[in-house]
């Protein structure tokens, strides 16, 4: 198939660590069980250069994860295999980290922003108040920022996305950073448009499907009632013609993304 003359070319879901913890912790309401999630970062191939939508743990912890994240590591039980680290697997595939033109960050937990001191080179994109917010939180959800990512994210230039706008990355309509506020106060998504399908990351917009099924945020959501409404907005894209929504921890979703690589 002939590409237009600006286009995605591929999109790689990194090879990603898995934290468990109870299911509580993803969906109120649930809970008496654990659950494995992935924590991704997904690299996008376009003609105007390489995107990397957020940037999963510090590379650092690969192998160790309690030498860089300490309790955190056994709270959430971290399993971070050397092989999955951030900086190997985009030089693997042929890119040198210098190549990542842009990084879009969902929001700006830990699970998110460990990668970050790999592109200080980059131009950045997040929600309006994500940093703002990171830099102090409510007190309830203090332990999920890391200083040190935050330390890294201010050696980035960012662009800011305004709450409710959608922005178009390149001006092409490949792809577009989606507003998907709650969960945090600047969560962004993003829309690739592939060949045969529209591609939908939602971040953790939705944690797992029962977030969407249901209609339910997490206990740790900035804002639960504007969460609710990306819930919304999530649900509505997926009953577009040729879109799959993806939500970034749902081990379902991990578990089928080999068809994403039938594009590589």
């Amino acid at each position: 198939m002939e590409h237009s003359a600006k286009a995605v070319r591929n999109v790689w879901a990194l090879d990603a660590p898995t934290m468990t913890c109870d299911k509580s912790i993803f969906v109120i309401g649930a809970g008496g069980e654990n659950v494995t999630v992935p924590v991704p970062a997904f690299l996008i191939e376009h003609d105007d250069g390489l995107v990397l939508y957020d940037t999963s743990f510090d590379p650092d912890a690969a192998g160790d994860p309690e030498s860089i994240y300490g309790p955190l590591a056994a709270a959430f039980q971290i399993d971070f295999p050397v092989e999955c680290r951030l900086d190997t697997q985009i030089e693997k595939l042929g890119f040198s980290l210098t190549d990542v033109k842009r990084v879009v960050i969902s929001h700006s937990h830990f699970d998110h922003t460990g990668g970050l001191r790999l592109f200080p080179h980059a131009e950045g994109y997040i929600g309006t108040g994500e940093l703002r917010y990171a830099g102090r939180p409510d007190p309830f959800c203090i332990g999920f920022f890391r200083k040190e990512d935050l330390e890294a994210a201010n050696r980035i230039t960012w662009n800011e996305v305004p709450t409710g706008y959608d922005h178009d990355l390149f001006g092409d309509g490949s792809i577009t950073l989606l507003s998907l506020p709650g969960h945090s106060p600047g969560h962004l998504g993003m829309k690739i448009e592939l060949p045969d399908r529209t591609l939908v990351l939602a971040g953790d917009a939705g944690h797992l499907r029962d977030n969407l099924a249901g209609g339910v945020g997490m206990p740790f959501d900035n804002d639960s009632i504007t969460k609710l409404d990306s819930l919304r907005r999530l649900n509505l894209k997926q009953k577009q013609s040729n879109t799959t929504v993806w939500l970034s921890h749902d081990p379902d979703d991990w578990a089928v993304r080999g068809w994403l690589r039938e594009l590589n």
